[in-house]
């Protein structure tokens, strides 16, 4: 009997933007079963909780079948992958940039567990400009990203702004 093939794809997705939902589908088609894993980045500054990122993102994929979403709070992505018996992390690359922070995270994770493998998928090329925090700041400035975000995103991040800017008026 084969191994199932697990994938899995893990970031802060705070916003899911529609690059992401690119990797996913795309990385969907290589495993068996993908693995959305939302993981909690100590140094990122969130607009959603971990709760609202998970919900978020599995409307946005609940039309691929093979995906799944998760979440990390606490510990290593290298112990997840091991704990889940996947195959290998996914991982998406925009630019020069990104190339050298992933293949250092690539080579951290290599040494916490020898047999984990990163997969990276290039962005393609209509998606190559999309950052969450880019995006965070067009939406907090009132900017149209429409185009950059699935709609239950875009909604959730209207509703966020005001409440952000509510708060600041206080």
């Amino acid at each position: 009997m084969t191994k199932k093939k697990i994938g899995i794809y893990a970031g802060s997705f705070d916003p899911l933007t529609h690059g992401h939902i690119d990797i996913i589908r795309r990385a969907s088609k290589i495993f068996d079963e993908l693995i959305v894993l939302i993981a909690i980045n100590t140094s990122k500054k969130t607009w959603f909780t971990a709760e609202e990122r998970v919900l978020l993102t599995q409307q946005a994929v609940d039309q691929i079948s093979n995906v799944r979403v998760d979440t990390l709070r606490n510990g290593l992505i290298a112990n997840y992958y091991h704990r889940v018996g996947a195959s290998a992390l996914v991982r998406g690359i925009r630019n020069s940039t990104d190339f050298e922070y992933e293949y250092g995270i690539a080579s951290a994770n290599k040494k916490q567990c020898a047999n984990l493998d990163t997969v990276v998928l290039f962005a393609s090329d209509q998606y190559r400009y999309l950052s969450s925090s880019l995006i965070k700041e067009i939406a907090y400035f009132d900017g149209d990203i429409t185009d950059m975000v699935p709609e239950n995103v875009n909604q959730a991040m209207q509703i966020r702004k005001k409440e952000l800017a509510l708060q600041q008026s206080k």
